[in-house]
């Protein structure tokens, strides 16, 4: 036997991830082969196997690199070994350092002349190095000092959201005729960047001439029109100039943009520019010129349009809401008349909502921060309401027995809590009761339907559930700690009917599986019908007889595999909605191999690029992140929804800092920490670098519309008058504990496995 790598080296960035090929050339060795390293990885390098042992050829090298992983060049040395036969094969492993913010500035023509009295329009581009925000522009002498006497400038816009702005470098008639060095300074926050360049003032020329005047930096919503002066000045020119508008390049303007001037052929120092836009005009910034011509004497002017357009958000109950547009530069948005609104103007329709909100339940304050990042394309309007401030009621413990067993397993269900009923309990572990009792905490006060099911018994291999019998009990009111007897052969109880099989492909036979079908009401989220641990295929169950069910009740297969290793989690998830009981199959998206690191004390995801989706529906990802003890008695959770226009190609997301939001009336919008409290924001709201956090980033793919599903993903409850008959969700998740104060402290621990559906539909 020997191993193949593919690739047959690796280069990593710290806080990067990238996977390997692993393929198997046996040669008469069968069986299973067990996949390691021979020595450690190197420091701050995880290395995981998926799966980490297998009967077949192939398995995954998943490599990542922390944030404070150790750079330089190493070699790992994969082994596969079969008891006492071993072969190891050696993967070249290159640790670069992170690439730092940056900020790269460029200029049209590096070496402007210009006449005393005259002026030029520049081009300046601003590349931005894994930073965002607006970048402040200015010009300067290149030793620091102001613009001498006779030079003056002006950038449009001097505030850059984007990437390109306007510089008017204007020389007066008494400006020295002589060379000066100067410079270009671009800051954001404590960032500043600078680009040197030399300008030429020449001598007056005594020919009649003109220059043309307007505003350089305009913005125009999609669909609409704006008006522009344009001032014509003069030098010993009386006759008519005729105006037009076009392209920087001297080329005809872009489809969607048309252009009049009243008057076009100007006698005076005045025109009025009428610009209008097409609906489908596409978004972002279009550098212009007006050209003013005057037989062969032809002068132009630049103008930087902007056409943009808006996205809408309502938010009920929030206690803070900030938008940004793609420049990374997150503001406080306001409500007007009950909605947030906000402009976006960048060529991909790209923007961002960060919502945070607050709920108190038993004595516990939750704090929610969701982060939205969107593509108008996608979805134009949002609406995410925010829970109740308070619960508005108590929780109650609700118990009994389940009765009718017959030494068989059994399960109770109310709202969202649930308990399987085990023979092999015996109460020594309180609070849990003894075979046949049960016990669900935790239950809200109000009215709801209670659920039993009983398990036919368990058949080999593994432990496999297949219901038979179950009991209603319709509109159970829970207003304190209460009994209720249950009986799964009493007269209340019924049989459950018929014979369906769901099948599951391409599961990983080293996870800990789960696959089950549930049966769900509007009140009540789940009963389970069937349940199959240590066993994801080939499932068989039953169904409610067509009278015990309810109008708009209907069947939901889930199929769950999830796999611990050390402190990461790996779950797969499928979910398929239908009103009747059915033969049915799902297949698995392959996990996204992520990573999360500190990286600068910012917190970092990224995840493999070669990611495969199944068909069609909207796609996902979403990064979620937990805190517990941020404070006695809080919590405090993120939820980070990535829509797959918005993040295109990109395989790295940096969680943003909203703490450095800039205020709502704050101009320029220069992120730094000392405006914090100027923007409302709340110190409990933000990520702690040092303090253990719960992690997983997941891709999924939803039948729903982006703009239905992403309300739904937080919501505790189902929504009225929508139809989930159909409905299908398919998601894949990597995750983990984080701790970068204490990685060889961590204990290990098992963690739910991340919620990719909202608690309504999630069956455990």
């Amino acid at each position: 036997m020997h191993i193949d790598l593919s690739p047959s080296s690796l280069t990593l960035q710290q806080g990067q991830s990238k996977s390997v090929n692993i393929r198997l050339v046996r040669s008469n060795l069968p069986g299973l082969v067990v996949l390691d390293l021979e020595s450690p990885p190197p420091t701050g390098v995880g290395v995981t196997f998926e799966p980490s042992s297998t009967l077949e050829d192939t398995s995954t090298l998943q490599v990542k690199a922390l944030g404070n992983a150790e750079v330089g060049r190493f070699i790992l040395r994969v082994r596969a070994s079969k008891g006492p036969f071993s072969r190891t094969a050696d993967l070249p492993l290159q640790i670069e350092p992170a690439h730092q913010p940056d900020l790269q500035l460029s200029l049209s023509n590096p070496n402007p002349s210009i006449r005393q009295g005259q002026y030029e329009d520049l081009l300046v581009d601003v590349v931005r190095v894994n930073i965002g925000g607006t970048v402040v522009l200015a010009l300067e002498q290149q030793d620091g000092s102001p613009l001498p006497a006779g030079l003056s400038a002006t950038f449009s816009p001097s505030q850059l959201g984007s990437s390109t702005s306007i510089l008017r470098l204007s020389v007066a008639p008494t400006a020295t005729i002589t060379t000066y060095p100067l410079r270009i300074k671009a800051t954001l926050g404590s960032l500043e960047r600078t680009l040197p360049f030399t300008l030429t003032v020449l001598p007056a020329s005594p020919d009649s001439d003109f220059q043309l005047s307007l505003t350089q930096y305009l913005t125009v919503q999609r669909g609409s029109s704006l008006n522009e002066t344009i001032t014509i000045v003069r030098n010993n020119l009386v006759d008519p100039i005729t105006l037009s508008l076009e392209r920087s390049d001297g080329s005809p303007l872009p489809t969607g943009i048309s252009a009049i001037f009243a008057p076009q052929e100007v006698d005076g120092s005045t025109s009025t520019l009428t610009i209008a836009t097409t609906p489908d005009l596409p978004l972002g910034d279009y550098v212009l010129r007006v050209r003013g011509a005057q037989g062969s004497l032809i002068r132009t002017a630049l103008v930087l349009l902007n056409v943009f357009d808006q996205a809408e958000l309502s938010a009920s109950g929030a206690a803070w809401v900030a938008g940004q547009d793609n420049s990374g530069a997150w503001q406080v948005v306001a409500p007007s008349a009950g909605k947030y609104l906000l402009r976006v103007g960048n060529a991909a329709g790209r923007y961002g909502w960060a919502v945070v909100c607050s709920k108190t339940e038993a004595r516990l304050t939750t704090h929610q921060v969701g982060v939205y990042q969107l593509t108008l394309d996608e979805v134009r309007d949002l609406s995410l309401p925010c829970p109740s401030p308070t619960s508005g009621g108590s929780f109650s413990n609700v118990s009994g027995q389940l009765n009718g067993l017959n030494g068989s397993y059994g399960q109770v269900a109310y709202g969202t809590a649930s308990d399987l009923v085990d023979p092999a309990r015996t109460g020594e572990f309180p609070p849990t009761p003894a075979y046949p009792g049960y016990l669900l905490q935790g239950v809200h006060h109000g009215s709801a339907d209670l659920m039993a099911v009983r398990y036919l018994p368990p058949s080999p291999p593994g432990t496999v559930f297949e219901a038979d019998r179950a009991v209603f009990q319709r509109s159970y009111a829970v207003g304190g700690n209460q009994t209720l007897d249950l009986d799964a052969s009493g007269p209340d109880s019924f049989a459950l009917e018929g014979s369906y099989t769901a099948t599951l492909t391409n599961p990983n036979p080293s996870a800990q599986g789960l696959s089950y079908l549930a049966y769900l009401t509007p009140t009540t989220p789940t009963l389970y019908l069937a349940d199959s641990q240590q066993r994801a295929a080939n499932l068989t169950y039953r169904a409610i007889p067509a009278a015990q069910r309810q109008p708009n009740e209907f069947y939901l297969f889930n199929a769950r595999e999830t796999t611990f290793s050390n402190l990461n989690l790996r779950s797969r998830q499928v979910v398929r909605g239908q009103a009747n009981p059915q033969n049915l199959s799902a297949s698995f998206l392959n996990p996204p191999g992520a990573t999360l690191a500190l990286l600068g004390n910012q917190f970092q995801t990224s995840w493999n690029s070669g990611y495969t989706w199944l068909s069609s529906g909207t796609r996902l990802f979403s990064l979620q992140l937990a805190q517990l003890a941020v404070a006695p008695s809080t919590n405090l959770e993120w939820h980070l929804h990535l829509s797959q226009g918005w993040l295109g190609s990109t395989t790295r997301y940096a969680v943003p800092n909203l703490a450095q939001s800039c205020a709502a009336s704050q101009t320029p919008c220069a992120p730094a920490p000392s405006n914090a409290p100027a923007n409302g924001w709340q110190t409990a709201w933000g990520l702690r670098s040092n303090l253990e956090l719960d992690w997983s980033l997941s891709a999924m793919q939803v039948s729903l519309p982006l703009r239905d599903w992403l309300p739904l993903a937080q919501s505790s409850t189902p929504p009225t008058g929508l139809n989930l008959d159909g409905f299908s969700f398919a998601a894949a998740s990597d995750g983990g504990i984080y701790n970068p104060n204490a990685l060889s402290a961590q204990r290990l621990q098992t963690l739910e496995a991340p919620r990719l559906l909202p608690k309504w539909l999630s069956p455990r």
